[in-house]
């Protein structure tokens, strides 16, 4: 009877001491109140710590907001006699997703004028002009400025990368794996589209970097020319990893919606021809299968933190054999940043992950990026011998 009674006479959100009971549970004052207006005036909430597990104790002057509105929810708080809609629809946003930035950034990226949709094909030949992209991106790198806010000059290297892809993956339409559609015929033309929005709106994930926007125009593209293809390799297939694939079979996204199974597909097109276009595939599967089992797998199974991305992204901007093709200033950036994350990673993994032997996880990360460059240069290397025999041209790719 004791045990019981202590029980009725706290606040079942905030376990302060309290003999009252609002909307509809034992609760005290303040967190009924919280309750009623976070209801009331529709208000949206992130989790502080973005864990969505914060602990709401008596005392506490700064509530994690979040967590505050989950638990009422949870302990079977409703309104009643006001016009409110009872399902409690206040938004929760579990991760911290700076809302304001990100329409900003959508209202000037999602602007789709600078993308061409003129593609054709010509005697096996891909007939598409990039010179309205490539006067876009150059555009962006004309800028000595963040693509974000001004408050990320706080943000630490790694936190301003993190940024930048969650505003890529945003413009790709990278948000919901669950939606996307199995299809079993595949079409260059999706894959074409695909290709120029990454090239479109990935200058400004490398624009997110303070040091970065810093860099002369030159420099700048020296970079992106070797960026954009591992990066696009990298952010995609993280993005494939969180497909439902039940069987761990080889996936390859099409576009954004469509995805296909690299065993279970055919690539015919129209204007290529059904003999060349399954000859390109044929040429092309081994490659995509080593794509899947060297790259795909290993991000599944090691299932890298938002920090680690970043971390592996950096490592591709200033991958040591391009930083060499730039200028003396932009290697030594280069260098420093290299050492920066490195400290940062480092004491992600002792402080916050507690994993004190990360080394093995390091080398993991090493092999995944040796990897990711080994088939972008079989990639490259496909296209030309595709071009050679007359089954496809994609010299296009080459005048970025």
């Amino acid at each position: 009877m004791l045990t019981n009674t202590v029980e009725k006479n706290v606040c079942l959100v905030c376990n302060a001491e309290t003999n009252s009971i609002h909307n509809s549970v034992n609760s005290c004052r303040a967190c009924s109140a919280f309750f009623r207006r976070a209801i009331t005036n529709h208000k949206n909430f992130r989790c502080r710590r973005g864990t969505n597990r914060c602990i709401i104790k008596p005392g506490d002057k700064l509530f994690c907001k979040y967590c505050r509105f989950k638990k009422c929810k949870e302990v079977g708080m409703v309104l009643k006699n006001e016009n409110v809609n009872n399902s409690n629809d206040c938004k929760l946003q579990s991760q911290p997703n700076e809302e304001v930035e990100i329409k900003n950034l959508e209202s000037q990226n999602n602007n789709t004028a600078h993308l061409n949709n003129d593609i054709k094909i010509e005697d096996n030949k891909v007939l598409f002009d990039m010179k309205q992209i490539n006067s876009y991106v150059n555009q962006i790198f004309l800028k000595t400025e963040t693509s974000t806010s001004h408050n990320d000059k706080y943000f630490t290297c790694l936190q301003q990368i993190m940024k930048g892809i969650n505003h890529l993956n945003n413009n790709l339409n990278y948000n919901h794996p669950e939606n996307v559609i199995f299809t079993k015929h595949i079409e260059l033309k999706r894959f074409i589209k695909l290709w120029q929005k990454f090239i479109t709106f990935s200058p400004s994930l490398l624009m997110a970097l303070n040091e970065f926007a810093t860099l002369t125009i030159k420099d700048k593209w020296i970079i992106f020319r070797d960026f954009w293809r591992n990066a696009f390799i990298l952010i995609t297939g993280t993005y494939i990893t969180k497909i439902c694939n039940p069987c761990n079979e080889g996936l390859l996204l099409n576009d954004e919606i469509y995805v296909f199974k690299i065993n279970d597909a055919e690539f015919i097109d129209n204007e290529i021809g059904e003999k060349k276009s399954k000859e390109v595939f044929s040429l092309m599967k081994p490659t995509l299968m080593l794509l899947h089992e060297f790259v795909h797998k290993p991000l599944k199974d090691e299932n890298y933190d938002n920090i680690e991305i970043a971390y592996l992204i950096v490592q591709i901007i200033f991958d040591k054999l391009t930083l060499h093709k730039t200028s003396n200033e932009c290697q030594k950036i280069g260098d420093e940043i290299l050492k920066v994350i490195s400290d940062e990673i480092h004491n992600y993994y002792v402080y916050n992950k507690k994993m004190y032997n990360y080394a093995f996880r390091l080398t993991e990360m090493t092999k995944l990026l040796l990897f990711i460059k080994e088939y972008s240069t079989r990639e490259k290397e496909i296209t030309t011998i595709s071009k050679w025999m007359d089954l496809i041209d994609l010299s296009f790719m080459d005048s970025i």
